[in-house]
């Protein structure tokens, strides 16, 4: 970051602070949707075996937790089979817009930023760079409060579609 451009410009300080929270607000409430599924398993697993599921969850990357979350709705076990229409299209909905979340948090956690435009009044911008085997992908994007704002809105509605697929579930549990 070459702050040294836009130090003495209070806009730009105001605006890097800002960004700062948001990559803050943002993980937090990532982590409180990964913190969702956690429990699930911890419910469906029984408390004899919390260690040992803890252990578990945490050699689990991102994307092998949502599809053993989705192995384990799926299963009906230790979950009755729910009886509302349209439910599991839902989930599947839930699950899939999980697995999008969890790109755009690599995305934001693994990129560079740019502060630069900050000094001519312009937003931080994202920029990522990865390999696919002998291609490369690059995005970037600018994160100005706009978008950003409309990253948490997003993310404010997955939340809430996850807590209701958790409450549901913590209803129809059945203990062995």
């Amino acid at each position: 970051m070459t702050r040294n451009r836009w130090e003495d410009d209070p806009a730009a300080i105001a605006e890097a602070e800002r960004f700062y929270s948001f990559v803050g607000q943002y993980v937090i409430s990532f982590q409180w949707l990964e913190g969702q599924i956690d429990q699930i398993f911890l419910l469906a697993r029984g408390h004899d075996k919390w260690n040992e599921t803890h252990h578990w969850l945490a050699g689990l990357r991102n994307v092998d937790k949502v599809n053993a979350f989705r192995d384990l709705v799926q299963a009906d076990e230790p979950f009755d089979r729910i009886q509302i229409d349209g439910w599991y299209e839902h989930f599947e909905q839930v699950v899939n817009r999980l697995h999008t979340e969890r790109k755009r948090r690599n995305g934001i956690l693994h990129s560079q930023f740019l502060f630069d435009f900050l000094a001519i009044g312009q937003p931080i911008m994202r920029s990522d760079v990865r390999r696919r085997g002998y291609d490369v992908d690059f995005t970037q994007e600018d994160l100005s409060q706009a978008r950003c704002d409309e990253i948490m809105g997003e993310l404010a509605k997955l939340a809430v579609d996850l807590n209701f697929v958790c409450v549901q579930l913590r209803h129809v549990y059945r203990p062995s």
